[in-house]
């Protein structure tokens, strides 16, 4: 048992840091100007652990790693979204709580499609499911970020307003690619990391393993 939580704690340990790195390789495109280099890799990275094992527990904890990583990031390199338009005590608003509800609505999208998919082969409803759910988790970013953002802006009396329009720019430049990249790239890292790992066509076995123990 103690092995088992030791086993947990270091996965969750070793999810934040591959969030945070994708985060950084997001920055990193960005500094040589792609339109795609907004949050593409870490929305990519999140989604994928969001669906992996089929557990909702690790679909929560992406979703805050991703934000825990959002919030760190703007320390080293504020973005013209959060960090140059609002003071450092609003950043947990802007970056938590909509990477939260996407590893929530990604999770519970994946298991609503599968039920749905229920008459397909198992891979291609697995396909579909986590395609559906990348989309769900993209577009609940999306809304809970801007709402977010309009929120404190609201608090603040305005004070960002004039980089409302900036925020909104630059998220319709990037949306059409994240959604791409997250819709066609997550069934296939999910696939590929579950295979490699022998997890199963449903990301279970742990699940059955853990039953029979």
């Amino acid at each position: 048992m103690v092995n088992n939580k030791a086993l947990r704690v270091a996965r969750y340990a070793i999810m934040l840091a591959i969030i945070f790195v994708a985060m950084m390789i997001d920055r990193a495109i960005s500094m040589v100007g792609l339109p795609f280099s907004m949050a593409a890799c870490a929305i990519l990275i999140t989604l994928s652990f969001c669906l992996l094992e089929n557990d909702a527990l690790s679909g929560v904890l992406a979703g805050l790693f991703f934000g825990l990583a959002s919030f760190v990031k703007e320390f080293i390199f504020p973005s013209p979204t959060v960090g140059a338009a609002f003071a450092p005590q609003y950043w947990l608003l802007i970056t938590i709580p909509p990477r939260v509800l996407m590893g929530l609505a990604a999770f519970w999208s994946y298991r609503l499609m599968l039920v749905l998919c229920k008459k397909l082969p198992a891979k291609r409803a697995q396909q579909v499911s986590i395609c559906v759910a990348a989309l769900v988790g993209c577009i609940v970013n999306t809304v809970g970020f801007l709402s977010a953002v309009q929120l404190c802006n609201v608090i603040t009396g305005g004070v960002a307003k004039g980089l409302l329009a900036v925020i909104y720019g630059i998220l319709l430049t990037n949306i059409l690619p994240e959604y791409l990249i997250a819709a066609i790239g997550t069934p296939l890292v999910v696939a590929g990391v579950r295979k490699g790992l022998k997890l199963g066509i449903d990301g279970n076995n742990g699940k059955r393993a853990r039953k029979q123990a």
